[in-house]
C-alpha cells in the first residue's frame, strides 16, 4: 500500500526548514532550493505545499507567532495572574540554543515587517496581542485601572529590550529574567498616582 502523507506534518517540517535558512542566511537568502537542502524535500513538494517563496516566509511568520502563543497560552492556564505575567514577559528571552536561533528567525521577521505589509500585519496584531494580554493580567492583579495601559506597555517594551541585549550577548538571559522578575511585585502594589486620582467630586472606579 502507498505510504499516506501527513500533509500539516509536511507542512511543519518545510517551515523548520524555512527557518534554519533564516537563521543562516537573512530573509533575503530564502529559495526553495536552500529548503529543500534544509529539508530533505524536494523542491516539487514544497512548491506542492507553498505556491511561492513569498507564500511560504509569509506562512514561517505565521507559524512563528502560533507556536509562541500556544506555548504561553498552554502555560498560563495553569497560573495565577502575576505568574502569567512573568512568563510573558519572559517568553521572547531566548535562555537556550534553539531559543535563540528561534528569536533570531523572529526579529528577521521584525526587519522584513518594516518594507513587507503583509508580515508587517501579522507582526502588529502579535505585539498588540501582547499587550492587550498584559493589560488583562494586570487589571487582574489588582493594578489601578489608570495604570494598566501605562505599565503593560512599559513592561512589554522592558521584555523587547532585554530580550535584544540577550541575543547581542549585552546580558545573559539569567539576568534578563532577574530584572523582568523584579518588576512584578513592585507592579502588584502600585499606588494609585496622585496627579491621576479622580477628583473628589466623582466616585472612584471599582
Amino acid at each position: 500500500m502507498p505510504k499516506r502523507v501527513d500533509h500539516e506534518q509536511r507542512r511543519a517540517e518545510i517551515i523548520v526548514g524555512l527557518w534554519a535558512v533564516i537563521n543562516g542566511r537573512g530573509i533575503e537568502g530564502v529559495t526553495y532550493q536552500a529548503v529543500a537542502q534544509a529539508t530533505g524535500i524536494s523542491v516539487g513538494r514544497i512548491q506542492h505545499y507553498f505556491a511561492s517563496k513569498d507564500d511560504l516566509i509569509l506562512a514561517g511568520c505565521r507559524a512563528v507567532v502560533e507556536r509562541a502563543s500556544d506555548r504561553y497560552a498552554n502555560r498560563a492556564a495553569s497560573l495565577e495572574p502575576h505568574e502569567a505575567l512573568r512568563d510573558l514577559l519572559a517568553e521572547p528571552i531566548p535562555h537556550t540554543t534553539s531559543f535563540r536561533l528561534g528569536v533570531a528567525v523572529w526579529y528577521a521577521y521584525l526587519v522584513r515587517g518594516g518594507i513587507d505589509p503583509a508580515i508587517g500585519a501579522i507582526i502588529a496584531e502579535f505585539a498588540q496581542g501582547t499587550i492587550k494580554e498584559a493589560q488583562t493580567l494586570l487589571s487582574a492583579m489588582g493594578t489601578p485601572r489608570d495604570q494598566v495601559p501605562r505599565e503593560a506597555l512599559r513592561l512589554v517594551s522592558l521584555s523587547n529590550g532585554l530580550t535584544q541585549r540577550v541575543l547581542i550577548g549585552a546580558a545573559s538571559a539569567q539576568e534578563a529574567l532577574e530584572v523582568l522578575a523584579a518588576e512584578i511585585p513592585v507592579v502588584r502594589n502600585a499606588p494609585t498616582s496622585p496627579t491621576l486620582s479622580p477628583s473628589p467630586s466623582r466616585p472612584k472606579s471599582r
